[in-house]
């Protein structure tokens, strides 16, 4: 658009629903940016992008989600480390509520009487999550594994911090972050893509937004890493979590971070995914149960991979799954043989997943690599060998800091 904003369409004429993502790379992690109109870096307090977010959904005449709910529509928004996203799902009245989408994400309401009121609702919803488990695990792992960073801190705040914000915050956050330049639109359904083109367009072309630069946010930079810490909580079995913190330097080419991603993702399968042999080794030996799960979170500004489960021996598990990462290369579990396997029943999940509209928006939005999308991801797995695997793997395993996380049984 000529606002900079993007925008993609995907046509669906077979389908009876639209879906619509309004999304801006904004997120927990950009508490430190360069305001617009300065010079100088300013930090805001931690879960202001999380507050902003349900900030816009307050008007002068009410709440939005009724308007969209007198539509026909559902709508929600969600805010993660480097982005925040609004969405309606809608079998009707899908011009009218792209419009909504627009006009209430382009529309920012911030009094202080607002504020106050939604900094108690944020307060509950943080207490909220502080009685679960599986997420004091995760929060607890990052916390322990780039300290003293944007990473430690929970993306909605603490209560001291949501105290903190004030309109004058979330109007400095949403003047940068929010501009068109810095966010993207996926529109997906069985509408005419040249009249929604005509109609978005319409739609922008109404609005005067400030000329920004290039936004500036700080890096992030993590203490030394505390392994060996543990929590006490209620719960019924001790809850184990290794972190793996990337240190090493990403390649800026968009097709070899997307390979560098999912060659990553791969190499936790191989050794312990369900199709593995460990797998079935440890679940027999009762080191591990249905809970045991992994994941490899890539960002331009981090990465890691985690390794979670609920075990009664939280040490000699700690102590396999490292020895097992040390010692990949001779493992009987990381074979062509197994990677085939392990590609044919990704390339299945992946086209059955292509039936939601919200996957797919969801997917797009959050995986674009320069020109590179979701939608390339069947050429670039087709593409990847055992030895880039291997590859990868060592670029990562070579300078990673290991973390080990547990929550005790009060």
């Amino acid at each position: 658009m000529p606002n900079g904003l993007t925008v993609y369409y995907l046509p669906k004429a077979d389908y009876n629903r639209t879906y619509g993502l309004f999304t801006t790379n904004f997120g927990s992690l950009d508490t430190s940016f360069v305001p617009l109109g300065e010079s100088e870096f300013q930090t805001f307090p931690e879960g202001i992008a999380h507050f902003l977010e349900h900030k816009l959904f307050e008007k002068e005449e009410g709440d939005v989600m009724y308007k969209f709910g007198a539509l026909g529509a559902q709508t929600n928004a969600f805010t993660s480390f480097s982005r925040t996203s609004y969405l309606f799902s809608t079998r009707e009245n899908s011009y009218e509520c792209t419009e909504l989408l627009l006009d209430f994400v382009q529309k920012p309401y911030f009094t202080k009487e607002n504020v106050e009121k939604e900094q108690g609702i944020i307060q509950q919803e943080i207490q909220m999550y502080q009685d679960d488990s599986d997420w004091r695990l995760f929060a607890g792992l990052l916390e322990k594994m780039y300290p003293d960073s944007p990473l430690a801190a929970d993306i909605a705040g603490t209560p001291a911090t949501i105290n903190a914000i004030t309109a004058d915050d979330l109007y400095k956050n949403y003047e940068v972050f929010y501009h068109p330049k810095n966010m993207n639109l996926f529109l997906t359904g069985p509408f005419d893509i040249e009249m929604m083109s005509d109609f978005v367009r319409s739609n922008q072309a109404k609005k005067d937004f400030a000329d920004l630069s290039e936004i500036q946010r700080k890096e992030i930079k993590a203490s030394e890493p505390i392994s060996g810490e543990s929590l006490e909580l209620e719960v019924a079995m001790p809850k184990f979590a290794l972190g793996l913190r990337g240190e090493d330097q990403l390649s800026s080419d968009s097709k070899t971070l997307f390979k560098y991603k999912l060659a990553n993702q791969l190499f936790l399968d191989l050794l312990f995914g369900r199709t593995s042999q460990r797998y079935e080794e440890l679940y027999n030996s009762g080191l591990i149960d249905d809970s045991f799960g992994f994941s490899f979170d890539l960002d331009k500004r981090f990465h890691f991979a985690v390794l979670t489960a609920d075990t009664e021996n939280p040490q000699i598990l700690g102590q396999t799954l490292q020895e097992a990462i040390k010692s990949y290369k001779i493992d009987r579990d990381f074979s062509e043989e197994h990677l085939d396997l392990l590609k044919r029943e990704m390339l299945g999940d992946y086209f059955s997943s292509l039936n939601s509209l919200e996957y797919i928006a969801n997917q797009f939005s959050s995986e674009i690599y320069g020109d590179l999308t979701f939608f390339d991801f069947p050429e670039i797995l087709k593409e990847l060998s055992l030895s880039e695997i291997e590859k990868f793997a060592d670029q990562f395993i070579s300078e990673m800091k290991k973390v080990e996380f547990t929550i005790l049984p009060k």
